[in-house]
């Protein structure tokens, strides 16, 4: 398949982008040594081995905490927070891995975004699951220690969990200048929320593959509801013929920001 080059927008930087793919990665492989160990307590001290990546200094994992249909009660890692030597920070989030994600993916009626006023209605279930987490996540993000300015990240359902915290983030201090970069984002919030989250000076970028069908849930409108997406759409088309294929954050996404002259491998 020929594909057609990238198209990078005036503000995107290719190589912090390529930073915050990476940093994604890292977050599934927390999943996997947190499922190797067999699933421990957070109080039992899962022992998460971050990568050795020169130059970033990784807080402890942080969890999420919520009782999901009343079957799913597992408190589980859900990312981490970084900081380079500049004192840049990171935010990640990853992706959905366990029965009790997927239950919250499929809670798609939506609720007000009620951490910070005025900004609309998101999804219910993406919204449970980050108020559940938030507290450890601030936390994680006050470790590291000062930052300068803070680069907020994730994959798929990662990337609406960095929509959510972002509004809380600005203005709040220690965290200087934000901006978030995205990779295969589903929808987030109703149209308010959408105007409302793009008018909070936070430059958000969303690396869409055409070809993948997660940023296309929640569908636009769903019966009474309406969903929009946020931030500046960068798009790249890569066919991999499965839903996995064209969804992958290293076979799809990583290797469209490694080659944006011809992004299907």
């Amino acid at each position: 398949m020929i594909s057609t080059p990238m198209y990078f927008p005036d503000g995107f930087d290719l190589e912090l982008a390529k930073l915050c793919a990476r940093l994604s990665s890292y977050a599934y492989d927390m999943y996997t040594q947190w499922t190797k160990q067999g699933k421990p307590r957070k109080e039992r001290g899962f022992r998460w081995t971050p990568p050795s990546d020169a130059g970033l200094t990784f807080s402890a994992p942080f969890w999420s905490a919520e009782e999901v249909l009343w079957v799913f009660n597992e408190a589980e890692p859900f990312g981490f927070c970084a900081r380079d030597r500049a004192g840049t920070g990171y935010l990640v989030f990853r992706r959905t891995s366990s029965n009790s994600d997927w239950a919250d993916d499929a809670d798609v009626d939506q609720r007000p975004y009620d951490l910070v006023p005025n900004y609309g209605q998101v999804h219910d279930g993406f919204l449970k699951l980050y108020t559940s987490m938030r507290a450890d996540v601030l936390d994680e993000l006050d470790s590291v220690g000062p930052i300068s300015d803070l680069r907020v990240t994730g994959h798929s359902l990662g990337c609406g969990l960095a929509t959510l915290a972002v509004p809380e983030l600005v203005g709040r201090p220690g965290a200087g200048s934000i901006t978030q970069y995205n990779f295969a984002s589903p929808r987030v919030g109703n149209p308010d929320f959408a105007a409302a989250y793009n008018s909070n000076g936070v430059p958000t970028f969303r690396v869409v593959n055409t070809c993948d069908l997660v940023p296309e849930v929640p569908p636009s409108v769903l019966a009474k509801l309406v969903f929009k997406h946020v931030g500046a759409p960068i798009d790249f088309t890569a066919q991999y013929g499965a839903v996995g294929g064209d969804h992958s954050l290293d076979g799809a996404y990583r290797y469209a920001l490694d080659n944006p002259g011809a992004p299907q491998s």
